[in-house]
């Protein structure tokens, strides 16, 4: 009996032959097989660790560069304002250089004023520019003026023929004045003082100091300014 079913079993197996589980699973499964599953994917903590450390770094680098723009824009804005005050300065050593020794409108026969000088302003006759290329004698007054402004006034002398042109002009020098200080040099007798109103006499020198204050920061400006016809007035 065993010999009979014997070979009747090999040829079952030899008709169907026996297939592997995972064929089995697919005819079981359906007609596509199933995708490999894909492993997990994500960052390890040392990248993270590098990539913070890099932040860090290139934060620290942004601090500091802007820190320096920041500084050399403060460094340009006060060497840009410093150098305005300078040339207020070198304006007025050259306005002060052309005093003339005549009298002043306030003069009268028994008191010639040459030239009237206080701690913060003064008042004196110069050439002075009134167009382009051309320059007029002037009665010439520097002073603050109540906006903040240091100011130049000039003032018709007496007897000039006007010819349309306006009595006295002003124009503003340099804005945000804080302080302005002349002071006066007498030659004869080698001494600086805060006012001059002597007669018939120009002071040998003048020297001055200019304040000015923007952005919380004050700027100065010291200037000198020899006057040439001094002498000549006091000759006279």
């Amino acid at each position: 009996m065993n010999g009979l079913l014997l070979p009747t079993t090999t040829a079952m197996r030899a008709l169907f032959p026996r297939r592997p589980p995972h064929v089995r699973a697919k005819a079981v499964a359906g007609s596509r097989p199933l995708p490999p599953r894909p492993g997990i994917e994500g960052f390890a903590l040392i990248d993270v660790l590098v990539g913070l450390a890099l932040v860090s770094v290139i934060s620290a680098l942004m601090i500091v560069f802007l820190g320096q723009a920041r500084t050399m824009m403060r460094i340009s804005k006060a060497t840009q304002m410093q150098t305005e005050v300078d040339a207020a300065t070198r304006f007025l050593e050259v306005t002060l250089s052309n005093a003339e020794a005549l009298p002043l409108a306030q003069s009268t026969p028994d008191d010639v004023i040459y030239f009237s000088g206080e701690a913060d302003r003064l008042r004196f006759n110069g050439i002075m520019a009134i167009g382009f290329g051309s320059a007029a004698l002037r009665e010439v007054t520097i002073l603050p003026t109540g906006d903040g402004r240091l100011s130049i006034v000039q003032n018709l002398r007496r007897g000039s023929s006007a010819g349309g042109e306006a009595e006295s002009r002003t124009v503003p020098l340099i804005g945000g004045v804080t302080g302005v200080r002349f002071e006066y040099l007498d030659g004869s007798k080698g001494t600086w003082s805060v006012d001059w109103k002597t007669n018939r006499r120009l002071p040998s020198a003048v020297r001055f100091r200019i304040s000015v204050a923007r952005d919380g920061a004050i700027y100065a400006s010291d200037g000198f300014a020899r006057l040439s016809l001094a002498s000549l007035g006091a000759r006279r």
